[in-house]
């Protein structure tokens, strides 16, 4: 048996408590005989059943705390109005929503992505705070009741998916949550899903490792357990109940093979298709005449979605330039004060359709940055190629002191709200790019036209200046074929802790 790379010997032979005969080596990865005793394998069933039953208990947990607190703000705000029974309240809630929840599949919400996790908790949360709403409309003795039940209704919406994100972050952390997954195929495709998983914890899929009957030479350094036949052992000793069948490039008869004879043994199983390029969040499955289909969603298309994203912009740019005007002005007459030059610097930029338009934001160079940023380069060629290469520079000689600092908190960008009630930007969308930049951008330049760029997007939420040019094309692309207003609202909390933490900033 092969053990993943992830997993030392010494922990597993501490967690099994197993016997060991000689190991040896075989390429990059350990080979071990192992004698397992029939009270042992007992041992690890029960382990893995508790394992599960608290992946699930854990989930409930946090929302139940969620609703808890929700309901306590809501009082301390408005009070107890007469006939308000927030016991009652809180166990009728909390036994809807739960049991909407476990159907939806947020329990215990393994491998769903945080939009998903966000449109399912809010539909639910919609559904029985309007119904509590009518019930207050047409059976209380004291109408103001209802502004209680909204503020319950307000405080859920966004303490849900926080609150999920942060419970998904903390458990991440843990040897026992999560479901352990293996993935069959050695391919680039099953590689890769291999490494996603690895990467991402919270998503809840903790890979094993991947197995595959056609050992190729990468395979090893790759999270390689062995063949296909191994898979009844790796569901008995580690409790295996997802798995990624990730052969785009085999014939359809050995992955149908392959699902009856061994994927059948496991209860979650992904059949992932040479589909790339496709959309993958909204995709969903659909018989056609008897075959298996996948129905995609063009959101783009939908005029009632671009309309709730054209007045999300609006009403949310609105509020923060009420809430942040003081703080403009003391920002302008900082910038004004520490350095020559005007307080605001406009660059042309392709928004959508490929119209150009001015995007404006806070000063943070010095004058005459062009010839400067030219004058440095000459004298350095190795930072050449890192302009060349990200078209930033990590210490870039034209900021000054105060626009690192708005740079690292993001607070230069703030007069692009402008830009946004004008129509030319989105709060989120693909980060807008020169017309130097359309090259580069190869084929997903046709998708960055079809929607407008934004202040934040997935770039700024997933290691900004961290990643790659590359990376971040893939992360727009990725953006406009999954769009939908579940995704924006994924994005606008992700920029919060993003904004806080810093992450990524230079």
């Amino acid at each position: 048996m092969r053990l993943p790379q992830s997993l030392s010997v010494t922990r597993f032979v501490e967690r099994r408590g197993v016997v060991l005969q000689e190991p040896s080596t075989a390429g990059d990865v350990d080979v071990l005989h192992v004698r397992t005793p029939t009270e042992e394998a007992v041992v690890e069933s029960a382990w893995h059943t508790v394992r599960q039953i608290a992946t699930y208990a854990v989930m409930i947990v946090s929302d139940a705390v969620t609703l808890l607190l929700a309901m306590v703000l809501a009082v301390s705000i408005w009070g107890l109005g007469s006939g308000f029974d927030p016991l009652w309240m809180y166990c009728v809630s909390a036994s809807v929503m739960f049991a909407s929840f476990a159907m939806l599949g947020l329990y215990p919400g393994i491998g769903m992505t945080p939009a998903v996790e966000i449109r399912q908790t809010s539909m639910v949360v919609c559904v029985v705070m309007s119904t509590f709403a009518a019930a207050t409309l047409l059976h209380a003795r004291d109408p103001w009741m209802l502004v209680q039940v909204g503020l319950v209704w307000m405080a859920l919406l966004i303490a849900l998916p926080v609150s999920r994100g942060v419970t998904r972050s903390l458990l991440s952390r843990t040897n026992w949550w999560g479901a352990p997954t293996v993935i069959f195929g050695t391919g680039e495709t099953g590689v890769s899903i291999y490494e996603s998983l690895r990467d991402n914890p919270t998503w809840g899929l903790r890979p094993i490792g991947i197995v595959d009957d056609s050992i190729r030479s990468e395979a090893a350094a790759q999270g390689y357990l062995g063949r296909t036949s191994e898979v009844p052992d790796l569901v008995r000793e580690f409790g295996v109940t997802w798995c990624v069948v990730a052969m785009p490039d085999r014939p359809r008869e050995e992955i149908l093979r392959l699902v009856d004879d061994y994927a059948g043994m496991i209860p979650h199983t992904l059949v992932v298709p040479d589909l790339a390029g496709l959309p993958s969040l909204w995709t969903g499955a659909a018989d056609c005449g008897g075959y298996p289909g996948l129905q995609l969603k063009e959101r783009l298309l939908m005029p009632v979605p671009q309309v709730i994203k054209r007045g999300t912009d609006v009403l949310l740019t609105l509020l923060v330039v009420l809430m942040c005007v003081p703080l403009m002005v003391i920002l302008a007459a900082i910038v004004k004060l520490t350095s020559k030059g005007p307080v605001f610097y406009a660059q042309q930029r392709l928004g959508l359709h490929g119209k150009p338009f001015r995007a404006w934001k806070f000063r943070t160079m010095v004058p005459n940055a062009d010839a400067i940023l030219e004058e440095y380069l000459q004298n350095h060629e190795e930072l050449r190629q890192e302009w060349e290469r990200d078209h930033k520079l990590k210490k870039d000689p034209r900021v000054t002191l105060v626009g690192r600092f708005l740079r690292k908190t993001s607070l230069d960008e703030l007069p692009q709200v402008w830009n946004v009630l004008l129509g030319e930007m989105s709060l989120v969308g693909p980060r807008p790019i020169v017309q130097a930049e359309v090259d580069r951008y190869g084929d997903c330049y046709d998708l960055y036209l079809r929607v407008r760029p934004g202040i934040t997007g997935l770039w700024q939420v997933s290691g900004r200046n961290n990643t790659t040019y590359e990376e971040r094309v893939q992360l727009d692309g990725y953006y406009v074929r999954n769009w939908s207003p579940w995704l924006d609202l994924c994005i606008l909390l992700s920029t919060i802790r993003v904004v806080l933490l810093r992450e990524g900033a230079f």
